[in-house]
């Protein structure tokens, strides 16, 4: 097992949420690595240091405070992406606004005739870092507030909460940076009963994404819901599209403790593949006695 396969399963080791066997392995690793055994007390450092940090309570002026911030930036992206719609070249290199367009209509922001823009458009991104820093503070101070509200106001608010973090998971999934992709996996972790489009989101993450951790991350997800048939049929199909050792013993367990017998023919695939490592080969074994 390479140093990093075994990083990327030092919290879960640390947790001793392994599986005995696989935790064995990772335990000879550290033992002869001097460098993961440096990793190893830096995260449980980090570790110490979350749980230990205060739990700061956000005041009443918060909410307020972030709709003006986010208001604000939604009018300036929208103005700018307007005028530029109607803006023209004279063909002198000098740029006028076209005539009759709406850019002499009067508003900004929603407000004026002005469109909504698409996810893929920066303003997006530009909300999903404002609510990053200082949205689930609100959020948490709101829903205690309403816990002796009536129950359709608490729904409706919780419904407002799911939408919300459904449009941050869709607006950095695509993210460049693979912490923010990650990031974006993470708001599915309080989803009880995802729509279609998410599931659908995180198993293309978890078949395609380039990094090994974020798709890592999307099966943990993944994992929640794998009660539900549609999930375990793609985690089945999935099995054969990973080459990542650490995701192919992780699903392999996954599906192995879900007692998937439509997993076997892809299992009894990485005993005959010669290039599969060791571990995952011994993972795929215990699999197929359980199945």
């Amino acid at each position: 097992m390479h140093c990093k396969e075994v990083q990327a399963m030092l919290i879960e080791y640390l947790d001793q949420s392994l599986d005995v066997g696989l935790a064995a392995v990772v335990k000879k690793h550290i033992d002869g690595c001097a460098a993961c055994q440096q990793e190893v007390l830096e995260v449980q450092e980090l570790l110490v240091t979350m749980k230990n940090s205060p739990s700061e309570k956000p005041t009443k002026a918060l909410r307020d405070n972030f709709n003006t911030l986010l208001q604000s930036e939604l009018n300036m992206v929208s103005m700018t992406h307007l005028l530029e719609e109607n803006t023209i070249d004279d063909g002198n290199g000098k740029a006028g606004l076209q005539r009759g367009s709406g850019a002499h209509k009067t508003g900004g922001g929603f407000g004026g005739g002005a469109r909504l823009l698409p996810f893929s458009s920066p303003i997006w991104k530009v909300a999903a870092a404002i609510v990053l820093l200082v949205g689930g503070a609100w959020i948490g101070s709101i829903l205690q507030e309403k816990k002796d509200e009536k129950p359709d106001q608490l729904a409706s608010l919780q419904k407002e909460v799911k939408e919300m973090k459904q449009v941050l998971l869709f607006s950095l999934i695509d993210d460049e940076s693979a912490s923010q992709r990650i990031k974006a996996v993470s708001y599915t972790e309080e989803m009880s009963n995802p729509d279609q489009a998410v599931i659908d989101a995180l198993m293309n993450t978890l078949n395609n994404d380039k990094n090994a951790n974020v798709r890592l991350a999307s099966l943990y997800s993944l994992a929640r819901w794998a009660d539900k048939r549609t999930v375990r049929d793609s985690l089945v199909l999935s099995l054969s599209k990973q080459t990542e050792p650490i995701v192919q013993i992780v699903l392999i367990n996954l599906l192995a403790e879900k007692r998937e017998t439509r997993a076997i023919a892809p299992m009894k695939a990485i005993l005959s593949n010669g290039k599969a490592l060791k571990e995952v080969k011994e993972a795929a074994q215990k699999g197929l006695r359980v199945l």
